[in-house]
């Protein structure tokens, strides 16, 4: 049984066939406004003295992705919640700028490439099968991102932590992003013990971002449309959180500008997780 991404189908990322059997895709942003490149800080007058409008940059990742993948391998592409979680970190760089970020469940890795443009140092992880940490080795190569580290992290597989990994927890990790890994209730319970780990070992403020999409589903059960993976990870953290003392808010979409091109649609979901240090 295979699974496609929806944005495919949606976008035209110019899409080009690799020599691997994957795919060779741009994924399209444009710069804040008040993005500068080195050297050119002045603002801009016309003949008159007037300030010319300077109309904003496009860019680009590149990213190697599948086009269709088993439920097991669906971190090999690029779904809605990466580019949600690009669209946060460039709106709100600031708060990235030379901070630490790890990725959990990175895929493709286009979410801690766009982390790497502002922040000091960012930890990619994700599973070793299929060939997704070479995929990411190769993406990060392809974009020129140097302050990236590339990972094996599990969720089924918490004895298997690197002590690299550990290093970086203990020296302090500012941001934990994670993007579409709210599929499966097994992996999304083995993701919350994850979070666990991570936010109930550390000493350090931390802040998780975890970007979905709810995917509605009819069952006979309820004889209406839920959805039932979104609502498993609810119930789950909910419990857990109230006993660690964490906070939880919604981001709403109206405040957060859009700037991959993609659709947009109303069932992606930003969640804040608050770690203050006791």
């Amino acid at each position: 049984f295979h699974v496609s991404s929806e944005i495919y189908t949606e976008t035209n990322f110019h899409t080009q066939d690799a020599m691997n059997g994957h795919s060779i895709s741009k994924f399209t942003f444009l710069w804040p406004e008040d993005h500068e490149e080195p050297g050119k800080t002045a603002p801009k007058m016309d003949r008159d003295g007037d300030l010319m409008v300077v109309r904003r940059k496009k860019s680009w990742l590149e990213l190697e992705h599948s086009s269709s993948t088993n439920l097991k391998l669906v971190g090999l592409q690029v779904w809605r919640g990466a580019l949600l979680l690009g669209d946060f970190i460039l709106h709100r760089r600031e708060s990235f700028r030379k901070k630490r970020v790890l990725e959990v469940g990175s895929g493709c890795g286009l979410t801690s490439l766009v982390a790497s443009i502002y922040a000091k140092h960012v930890i990619c992880t994700d599973i070793s099968d299929g060939d997704i940490l070479k995929v990411i080795h190769r993406n990060v190569e392809r974009n020129i991102r140097k302050n990236i580290k590339v990972l094996e992290l599990d969720f089924l597989r918490p004895d298997v932590w690197t002590e690299s990994l550990r290093s970086d927890q203990e020296a302090g990790i500012d941001f934990v992003l994670a993007a579409d890994v709210i599929y499966d209730n097994d992996i999304t319970d083995a993701f919350i013990d994850t979070l666990d780990r991570l936010l109930s070992h550390s000493n350090h403020a931390m802040t998780v971002l975890i970007a979905l999409e709810k995917r509605f589903v009819f069952t006979v059960a309820d004889l209406d449309t839920t959805a039932p993976c979104f609502e498993h990870f609810l119930r789950q953290f909910e419990e857990l959180r109230y006993s660690r003392g964490w906070r939880m808010e919604y981001i709403p979409m109206t405040k957060i500008p859009q700037y991959f091109t993609y659709e947009r649609v109303p069932q992606l979901i930003l969640i804040q997780i608050t770690k203050v240090p006791i």
